[in-house]
């Protein structure tokens, strides 16, 4: 298969195993919530937040050098696999001793053993890491999409039963557990690379600058996307933490993991590109576009139903939910464009450009939703989406400057998935103020808000595809 028969063969697999990981998910969440407190998800929030950003540390950015540069030898893969096997290590005894201190930073200590437990994470996770991104390098996505469902369905059912058993919290501590332990297994299984005994300064100076760079640009998305957490885990509490991480999972994270799988594929394929910038903005504008296709419905369907949804499957006691989980789809829309144009950085080999973007948006961003907590959870997430929003004109125009291009192609592959998804919730708006006449229950309410909104936008698409089509141009 060329170049784009393997990316189109590899965005297939990718999401079409995220639809499946992602409809577990939601099943096992649902399930959860049921099972476990509002307080349960915020405790198990506190401790994500950081345990985060240790396992970036733990990957250090290699990842990314074994992706992107062409002339890396087996001295390079095993001198970066063995540091970042002693960096995973060193960084998961440093959390086990922080321990107390991130209990003291939320004020609660009972998140001392939830802690300690997790710093197995970071070696685990640092094993699998360079085989991983091998099998990424090849394009192997069919592969990794079978490891990454494998795992997540059996992390799955594992967790709920643990709940049902009266695990409590320790269900979702295992989890993250459960799941590095898995992949690790299966990442050496099918992965047929084997390390030497072979540690290279030269080989680590090869990488060194890029890798550093990576990693910076790695901490800064993160705090940018996990500092509401932090704060709301900080200021608000744990039970406002618990509704927040419900409507982040609920949608947020399915989003944003769709577009990670999208870029996951277009990253390889991007940077093989790379001394074609013009062959390169019309790739970054064909996924970006296609992207579009997938996120953009999804988000305004679920803006649509939030209060339906979470009553009919959650319950009276998850009603905080609803209005952040609206204002999380608005951010989920800015935020997944803004995803898909950070390859453009990286695959030319220039993620210094968005090193800088993101250091002034984090610091905005920062000093915004410090001034908005006070007010409470819902204008502190409006504050987010505008935040968000401000910085995606930068993104639009630093990509299009880079790749000596036009911001136009860039707009032009939003504006249609953007125009029909809008068509999409009006019509939607209407169906919902017929079935207010109508006491037909939450549960049938949803089903068909759900079914109009499939059948609307499927409509859409057909029509504009038919558009295309008497028009000879290409719908992606």
């Amino acid at each position: 298969m060329n170049l784009v028969q393997k990316t189109i063969h590899s965005v297939s697999w990718t999401l079409g195993g995220r639809q499946i990981q992602q409809l577990a998910t939601l099943v096992i969440t649902a399930i959860l919530a049921k099972l476990l407190d509002p307080e349960d998800f915020g405790l198990m929030g506190m401790v994500t937040v950081l345990s985060g950003m240790a396992m970036i540390l733990a990957d250090t950015g290699f990842s990314a050098a074994v992706i992107q540069r062409d002339n890396l030898t087996q001295t390079h893969y095993s001198t970066l696999f063995w540091i970042n096997l002693a960096i995973g290590i060193a960084v998961s005894v440093l959390f086990y001793l922080s321990a107390p201190w991130i209990a003291a930073f939320y004020q609660r200590p009972e998140l001392i053993p939830i802690s300690q437990v997790l710093a197995l994470t970071f070696t685990l996770s640092a094993l699998s890491s360079i085989p991983q991104a091998l099998l990424r390098r090849v394009m192997r996505f069919k592969r990794l999409t079978i490891i990454d469902t494998a795992v997540h369905l059996v992390t799955g059912v594992t967790v709920v039963a643990m709940a049902i058993k009266g695990y409590g919290i320790w269900a979702l501590v295992a989890q993250p557990l459960l799941q590095q332990g898995l992949k690790l297994v299966l990442m050496w299984w099918y992965c047929p690379w084997r390390p030497s005994l072979t540690v290279s300064i030269p080989a680590l100076k090869d990488v060194f600058r890029f890798s550093a760079n990576i990693l910076g640009l790695q901490y800064l998305q993160y705090f940018m996307n996990n500092l509401d957490y932090l704060l709301v885990g900080r200021f608000l509490g744990a039970e406002a933490l618990g509704y927040y991480t419900l409507a982040y999972k609920l949608m947020f994270v399915p989003i944003r993991n769709i577009c990670q799988e999208i870029v996951k594929v277009l990253f390889p394929a991007l940077s093989r590109l790379q001394d074609d910038p013009a062959a390169l903005l019309r790739g970054l504008a064909k996924a970006l576009r296609s992207t579009c296709y997938i996120v953009f419905p999804m988000l305004m369907g679920m803006f649509m139903v939030a209060d339906v949804f979470i009553e009919s499957i959650f319950g009276e006691r998850w009603y905080p939910t609803i209005a952040v989980l609206q204002v999380l789809c608005l951010v989920g829309l800015v935020q997944s464009v803004i995803t898909v144009l950070s390859v453009g950085f990286r695959a030319v080999g220039s993620p210094e450009r968005e090193l800088r973007i993101h250091l002034a948006r984090l610091l905005v961003m920062t000093l915004a939703l410090l001034t908005a907590i006070p007010f409470g959870l819902t204008p502190f997430t409006w504050t987010l989406f505008g935040v968000t929003a401000l910085f995606l004109t930068v993104y639009l125009g630093s990509v299009a400057r880079l790749l000596g291009g036009r911001v136009a192609p860039l707009l032009s592959a939003m504006w249609p998935a953007l125009v029909i998804s809008l068509l999409m919730t009006l019509c939607l708006w209407g169906v919902r103020a017929l079935l207010g006449q109508w006491a037909i229950g939450s549960v049938n309410a949803l089903v068909v808000l759900i079914l109009s909104g499939v059948a609307l936008y499927g409509a859409g698409i057909a029509i504009l595809w038919l558009y295309y089509r008497r028009m000879d141009q290409s719908f992606i």
